[in-house]
């Protein structure tokens, strides 16, 4: 999660094109937030006194003129609606570390004028979700932005677009879709992510002679985050290793227990020497079927995303690594890029932010639990 600095400078800002000295432009300036100094400069509690004085000294020394017909309409109370997966249940093992990404934010815009509504449903009923919105909205109720998940079909492109031909701007997770008329999107890097699963498992049999075989819980081949991640797997062993092959399992959440018996089955019948999965929930099967094989130590995992059963199989040796996507980070950023489009008219550089992955060994678990808010999981 970005990092407020609050420091003094002595370097004037520099006006936009336009010759008007911005928020943005202070908040660049003075090292703060642009949430702080529209506090500072609105009046609203949430700033000490010496940050404010300091915002609006230097506002007033480089010319800074309030925007009143456009502070006026955002004195509104802006409508922000939240429709993401539960974080019980399946969705536990992922969507619980995008929802503290979110609620992070919330705290932080508490006093922005802002109102949160959270729109939580089972994995699977993305669509009913959707179109449920969809109704309210057409009903008269009004949401000025939404946070939701990229689709993964036609259908609930479709339901994205009637929002966003409504008025509704939409910022996307996890993928991005621009049919759906959306504001932008923040993901994960998944070609990374599949490469550095990749190079890691091959790191850990290198030196091993004859044909090496690997197995990969590729996921649901619909869901962008499962397939892409799958996808830049592949091509990395294609490209790097032609020694190793690779065997597939497909399915997520619904096939979990189905996925264990076979994993199990695989485990203990052929010679495989790395095992992975590119999904969360995906990597408590892995971690469950190795154990109930008695395979741990035998075969290397590798698995995806920090939550207590991965936290816990990485500390017991169950797992070698875990591939970091960081859903805090990613829910955090994608939160703070509406609220800031939809309170000040701000836009990010780019439509599609990109999250970098990383590799989590036993040595710097911790730091990542604390990155991602799973320091429980961390004392587990």
């Amino acid at each position: 999660m970005p990092r407020k600095q609050e420091h003094a400078t002595g370097t004037a800002v520099s006006a936009p094109s336009g010759g008007r000295v911005t928020m943005k432009d202070i908040a660049s300036a003075l090292g703060v937030s642009v949430n702080t100094v529209h506090k500072a400069i609105a009046g609203k509690p949430g700033v000490s006194e010496k940050v404010r004085a300091k915002i609006l000294a230097y506002a007033e020394e480089n010319g800074y003129r309030r925007n009143e017909s456009a502070s006026s309409l955002r004195r509104k109370d802006a409508q922000i609606l939240v429709c993401l997966p539960s974080a019980e249940g399946s969705g536990r093992y992922y969507y619980s570390y995008v929802w503290e990404g979110c609620h992070r934010y919330m705290a932080e815009a508490r006093d922005t004028g802002m109102h949160f509504s959270c729109h939580d449903y089972v994995m699977g009923n993305y669509l009913p979700s959707l179109e449920d919105v969809v109704r309210r909205v057409e009903a008269g109720k009004r949401y000025d932005g939404m946070l939701a998940l990229a689709p993964s079909s036609a259908a609930e492109a479709h339901a994205l677009r009637a929002l966003t031909d409504a008025g509704v701007v939409v910022e996307l997770i996890n993928g991005d879709d621009p049919s759906t008329g959306r504001f932008g999107s923040v993901v994960a890097d998944y070609a990374a992510a599949g490469h550095l699963m990749a190079e890691q498992a091959c790191n850990l049999v290198r030196g091993e002679e004859g044909p090496v075989r690997m197995l990969l819980l590729s996921g649901d081949p619909y869901i962008d985050s499962h397939y892409l991640v799958a996808r830049a797997f592949h091509e990395y062993i294609r490209e790097n290793a032609p020694m190793v092959r690779v065997e597939d399992l497909t399915g997520a959440h619904a096939r979990a227990d189905e996925l264990r018996r076979e994993l199990v089955d695989h485990l203990t019948h052929d010679e495989l020497l790395v095992a992975c999965s590119v999904f969360a929930a995906g990597s408590e099967v892995l971690g469950d079927a190795l154990v109930e094989a008695g395979r741990v130590g035998k075969v290397a995992a590798i698995g995806s995303d920090l939550f207590p059963e991965s936290v816990l199989a990485l500390r017991r040796g169950i797992f070698t690594n875990v591939v970091y996507k960081d859903p805090t980070g990613i829910a955090y950023r994608a939160m703070k890029t509406l609220g800031e489009h939809v309170l000040w008219g701000m836009k990010p550089a780019r439509d599609v932010e990109v999250f970098p992955v990383e590799l989590v060994f036993r040595s710097n678990l911790d730091h990542y639990c604390e990155e991602a808010g799973a320091q429980e999981a961390a004392r587990d």
